[in-house]
């Protein structure tokens, strides 16, 4: 096969196949030959980010991750997907494993807010707690000169109730709890839109979408530059 990317998923996999589902849905097909080439990696054993970022003891999610980006360089594939918000903590270092660009979801996240809230200011973000106290977004976020709106401890956890024991352990999403950390973001911390800094978010966003308040969906935009990206590969 050529001309074709990798996804690098299965952090977690509920999120890998929304990432897919999303991107074989927005392409424009007539026929199978339209839709894209693609190879997807579903490394579902590969340590859980989180914890490591908060705790260098705990195993480390690098290795098994620079591993799979190795063994995937050696078919040249154009570009790779991350699929995790959180695992760009080390995205440098994931980068320099291979000369085939990684697209960056947190700085494409970022640069989209200006299309879906123009007006926007205050840019709430909700994550994983290594997300948040490792500052992940914050660089991307102050450097389009936005003011960021951290979630307090409480959001934190709920939001963690949310990705860890609702979609990674149950298997299935809880709008309820989402539309309410959308909510707390935008009515009770000021924000004018809101990062779904966690593909498990995107998840979320998926089965039961935001109407009422504006998001910059991490996943639902990194599917876009992925469709204009594997498109260009055609021409």
């Amino acid at each position: 096969m050529k001309k074709f990317f990798t996804v690098l998923g299965g952090m977690g996999t509920l999120a890998t196949e929304s990432y897919v589902r999303l991107l074989d849905k927005r392409t424009p097909i007539h026929c199978d030959q339209d839709y894209l080439d693609y190879i997807v990696v579903n490394h579902a054993t590969i340590p859980d980010r989180t914890t490591w970022i908060l705790d260098h003891s705990k195993p480390d999610y690098n290795p098994a991750l620079i591993e799979d980006i190795k063994q995937q360089s050696l078919l040249k594939p154009a570009f790779f997907v991350l699929i995790c918000n959180t695992a760009h903590y080390a995205f440098d270092r994931l980068q320099a494993a291979t000369d085939v660009p990684i697209l960056n979801m947190l700085q494409e996240t970022v640069n989209a807010i200006k299309t879906i809230k123009p007006d926007a200011k205050k840019v709430g973000l909700l994550a994983t707690r290594g997300t948040v106290e490792s500052g992940l977004y914050d660089h991307y976020i102050t450097a389009a000169g936005y003011e960021e709106i951290k979630p307090t401890p409480a959001i934190v956890d709920q939001t963690e109730d949310l990705i860890y024991h609702d979609i990674k352990e149950a298997g299935h999403s809880n709008g309820r709890k989402y539309h309410e950390l959308v909510r707390q973001m935008i009515e009770d911390q000021g924000a004018d839109i809101v990062i779904l800094g966690c593909t498990e978010l995107s998840y979320a966003e998926e089965m039961d979408p935001e109407t009422k308040y504006p998001v910059a969906d991490s996943q639902s935009i990194i599917v876009d530059r992925s469709l204009e990206k594997g498109l260009a590969l055609r021409k």
